[in-house]
């Protein structure tokens, strides 16, 4: 099978790389910078609790025309990319092409169906804690590396039958799933949730469960997002908040939101996929989220450059 990987951070890197080391496909990677100029140089080389591995020589390259049309593309680039890089996706998309973005948030497949037509587009999610640990090395400290994906509609098709079989191939933890659309919103409430309460507060998970007024806000900020799926005809189990807060309770004390850290290290955050796309999502309805909203406000607050 011909897959691009059009973005190698640390979910296109881990799971790209997996499928060279296993042999499962015809794999490119299109990336840039001295990321890319690393790769094309020494492989790319990642390092995890699940075994370290190294695969050289690769196909690496910033021209996806180089590539020419696959079968399937993994569109792996952070949400404030998306724009961006979405119509770059164009010489890999052939009559038959799958795209599967693997982005935090919800909003991409829309982004992509405008672009390339509904018939292209697939829904996906990763579970991974991978990043970029120098050029052309992906580091992945936890056991955890999962896909989940399917056709939006639910169909269980022969493309998607093709890319699982490819995926387990390679000895990936993959999930063809038949209410992708739900898995990503179980996945979106969980990170608005959490994401917002740590960047907000600036403090890691464990203060978040010790103090009952944040607890609380917590789960209101995730019943804020069910309800907004459910607007968008999106069926989340009627634990979903439940089973969020389950999670959260099993993480250990000093963990941290990716964007708290992003916020810290004063990196572009995901601000706008995530809160800011509850916001958004909820006023097409006119439903009030006053918690996902004063969230929003304080992470950008926090993020904004002080005034000369």
């Amino acid at each position: 099978m011909r897959i691009a990987v059009f973005g190698v951070g640390g979910v296109g890197g881990y799971f790209g790389g997996r499928l060279v080391a296993g042999g499962a496909g015809e794999v490119a990677f299109i990336a840039r910078g001295a990321h890319l100029a690393a790769l094309r140089e020494k492989g790319l080389t990642v390092k995890s609790a699940n075994g370290d591995f190294s695969v050289a020589p690769i196909v690496a390259t910033d021209d996806p025309a180089e590539v020419g049309p696959v079968e399937a593309v993994l569109f792996c680039v952070k949400t404030y990319h998306v724009a961006e890089a979405a119509p770059l996706l164009a010489p890999l998309v052939g009559t038959s092409t799958a795209i599967l973005p693997l982005q935090n948030g919800v909003e991409t497949p829309e982004m992509l169906k405008a672009l390339y037509g509904e018939g292209h587009v697939m829904g996906g999610l990763a579970y991974i804690s991978a990043a970029i640990d120098a050029p052309g090395t992906i580091s992945n400290p936890s056991t955890l590396a999962r896909l989940i994906f399917g056709e939006l509609d639910g169909r269980r098709s022969r493309r998607a039958e093709a890319l699982l079989t490819c995926l387990q191939a390679a000895g990936i933890d993959a999930e063809l799933s038949a209410a992708v659309r739900a898995a990503m919103w179980q996945k979106f409430l969980f990170i608005c949730g959490l994401a917002g309460l740590t960047a907000a507060s600036r403090r890691p998970i464990g203060a978040i469960r010790a103090t009952v007024e944040a607890r609380v806000l917590l789960r209101e900020a995730m019943a804020e997002v069910t309800a907004v799926a459910a607007l968008e005809e999106v069926a989340l189990p009627a634990d979903a908040v439940e089973q969020a807060m389950r999670t959260v309770e099993a993480f250990a004390p000093d963990v941290k939101a990716s964007l708290l850290l992003d916020l810290e290290q004063g990196r572009p955050l995901e601000l706008e996929a995530l809160n800011g796309a509850v916001v958004r999502l909820a006023a097409r309805h006119a439903l009030p989220v006053p918690v996902n909203r004063a969230l929003y406000a304080i992470i950008r607050a926090a993020a904004a450059p002080m005034p000369a």
